[in-house]
């Protein structure tokens, strides 16, 4: 059996090992991805978010604590969903049950939106990229993070029974459907290349302000040899986007001398 994105999280067996695999509080989400993404995301003082793909919620609780105005999570999966309310309970934050391919967004009405590593699952990307755009605040920003494109283009690294040092590159200019067997099942990604990365944000409006490639930083790992280990293979491509205020043309003909 295949699954589709969120679908995989409302598996009892997979949503319990994952659970156990998160609270261990080692893995490359909190040592590597995370700490990057804090730093793209910056000051969210008074700042209204939205999170696309928001998994338990916790993320939204931190950025709330930073001073975030409201925090808005969508999440496809009944069971993360139903973590992310408990988690966001008592803080200025809402959280929606909905597949974030079918959900209207507000337009205009967000400071920041955020994706963590889940754009990577989505098939029809430049339809929710415009989406996306239309539902921020002119100069708002689009900070998202995907797993790398060298790591998307084949996974038969991942199945190797040892810690894994480098990572085999294969078939990478073919973007499309990826089967990643991860945590028992059968889940379905799509690969995509820097190049065509770049193509669709262009061609959805956005203006590229940075992109990071998930360099870890020292200072985030207990373990030295995890750290040398994780500076071999770049994990996480990481975007931050920027919806430019449009420019009004003024119309000559209308002018009065």
């Amino acid at each position: 059996m295949k699954f589709k994105h969120y679908t995989v999280y409302d598996d009892d067996d997979f949503f319990e090992k994952y659970i156990q695999k998160r609270n261990q509080g080692n893995s490359p989400n909190e040592t590597v991805e995370q700490p990057i993404i804090d730093a793209l995301v910056g000051k969210v003082d008074g700042l209204k978010i939205m999170d696309l793909g928001c998994g338990d919620g916790k993320y939204g609780v931190q950025l709330l604590d930073r001073g975030a105005k409201h925090y808005f999570g969508i999440e496809g999966s009944i069971k993360m969903a139903r973590l992310a309310k408990e988690h966001l309970s008592g803080h200025n934050g809402a959280i929606r049950n909905e597949d974030i391919e079918q959900t209207e967004f507000l337009k205009s009405e967000y400071d920041i939106v955020i994706s963590r590593l889940v754009l990577h699952y989505i098939e029809d990307l430049e339809i929710l990229l415009n989406r996306i755009r239309e539902s921020l605040k002119d100069d708002g920003e689009f900070i998202f993070s995907i797993e790398h494109p060298i790591i998307t283009s084949c996974y038969d690294s991942y199945h190797m029974k040892v810690k894994r040092g480098n990572w085999i590159v294969d078939n990478y200019f073919d973007i499309g459907e990826r089967i990643n067997k991860w945590i028992g099942k059968h889940v379905v990604k799509y690969h995509r290349t820097l190049e065509n990365y770049w193509q669709l944000i262009r061609n959805s409006g956005f203006k590229v302000i940075e992109i990071r490639e998930s360099k870890p930083l020292k200072n985030n790992f207990k373990n030295l040899e995890e750290y040398e280990r994780r500076k071999r293979v770049p994990l996480f491509l990481m975007f931050k986007l920027k919806k430019e205020a449009s420019i009004l043309k003024p119309n000559y003909l209308d002018s009065q001398f």
